[in-house]
């Protein structure tokens, strides 16, 4: 299995070249254009997106384009992501019928933005798509596949929409499209896709199902926060898209539990929903990574330390110890830059002591974790000297 995710971004540019969006295409896990599940597609690229790579630094303020399968659309998983953040695109290979022509009409009347991808003159086309035209805000056209002279001697259906020209390889065609009133342009004249490549940290497909299956027999909060302790992997995915696309349900909170109380039952399983499309064109890998095995080892060790430092601790330094350990394996594995997640999280001064400093008993732990996970036995108990911990405590 290939331990890296890759998605190409190309930039969408206005007739001043200037950057108004980025389309996000799938990438299998040799880096390949090759689509066998339209569904797998959406769902992994929105998957690699938004739980690992993060919205931040892939498309900052500007909106991204994805490209959009009809079942999908038949989902509450939109509802999980800001309409402000994404234009989808509807491929001409949908299959239109009135229930995805309904839920078009829905998300539109919500504020989500659609696009229409590869839209065409041929009779066809419109007699499939003329129906949700007042829901569409752009109309993106393929200038290897369109005659230009349809736009003069044909009345414009598109005329509301914003006219995107797409493949455009040369400046005379850019002329040309420019001339007939389109506005924002994409191809290789302007830039080429570049491929995002990053290491890829997935969670067990088996576990994923697991705590789907809770949410779907209405499991209560305890329940579904104490199967999150056990896969760490979950965790950092559901803490990065939730940086991503709904930073207020992070901002303060002192615990895994307490975000994803703030998330909702619903959108979690929606969220599962999604990353479960997103390996449904891939045989499911259940052997543990060694991120994952890493992740809740450090977990583990933090835990153990304030068991044996603080015998009468209680759970909300349990809770506490589990969400310095997450923040610090996102700066870790995600190349998150720590003062970034405290910006975002705004946490207690304790644990952002704890992070930056590794001051207090649970900054001293973090410290001696880290000690400990570099075969340190005797710095960890000089870090941990004033708690009167010893080396063969340590060392067991």
């Amino acid at each position: 299995m290939n331990n890296n995710l890759y998605l190409a971004r190309q930039p969408i540019l206005d007739r001043a070249e200037n950057i108004i969006g980025y389309e996000f295409f799938y990438r299998n896990t040799y880096g390949e254009c090759v689509i066998d599940d339209p569904r797998h597609a959406t769902a992994s690229v929105l998957v690699n997106l938004l739980n690992q790579i993060g919205s931040s630094s892939a498309f900052g303020e500007l909106p991204a384009f994805i490209n959009t399968d009809g079942p999908l659309l038949l989902t509450d998983i939109l509802r999980t992501l800001p309409k402000e953040k994404f234009i989808f695109e509807l491929s001409a290979s949908i299959k239109m019928n009135s229930r995805i022509h309904e839920a078009i009409r829905y998300f539109h009347a919500l504020g989500y933005r659609f696009a229409l991808d590869n839209a065409s003159f041929h009779p066809s086309y419109f007699e499939t798509f003329s129906t949700i035209f007042p829901y569409i805000e752009f109309a993106k056209f393929d200038v290897t596949q369109t005659d230009v002279e349809q736009f003069t001697y044909l009345p414009n259906p598109y005329g509301q929409m914003k006219l995107i020209a797409q493949k455009v390889e040369f400046y005379e065609m850019a002329e040309a499209y420019e001339a007939l009133g389109f506005e924002y342009f994409q191809g290789f004249y302007f830039a080429r896709a570049h491929l995002i490549t990053q290491r890829r940290i997935d969670p067990q497909y088996v576990q994923l199902m697991k705590i789907f299956s809770l949410l779907q027999n209405d499991a209560t909060m305890d329940e579904i926060c104490d199967a999150f302790k056990h896969q760490s992997i979950l965790s950092l995915q559901l803490f990065q898209f939730l940086r991503s696309v709904h930073p207020e349900h992070i901002e303060g909170v002192t615990s895994i539990r307490e975000m994803i109380e703030r998330f909702g039952k619903n959108a979690l399983m929606q969220w599962l929903l999604l990353l479960i499309y997103s390996k449904s064109g891939t045989k499911a890998i259940d052997e543990k990574n060694s991120y994952a095995v890493f992740a809740q080892n450090r977990i583990d060790r933090m835990i153990a330390l304030l068991q044996k430092i603080t015998p009468d601790f209680t759970e909300s330094q349990v809770e506490q110890i589990h969400l310095i350990a997450m923040l610090s394996l996102l700066e870790g594995f995600m190349n998150i830059p720590m003062e970034s997640l405290l910006q975002t999280l705004h946490p207690s001064s304790e644990i952002e002591d704890a992070l930056l400093a590794h001051t207090g008993v649970l900054g001293r732990i973090y410290a001696a974790s880290l000690k400990l996970e570099s075969g340190d036995v005797n710095g960890a108990t000089i870090v941990l000297k004033p708690y009167g911990v010893t080396p063969a405590q340590l060392s067991s």
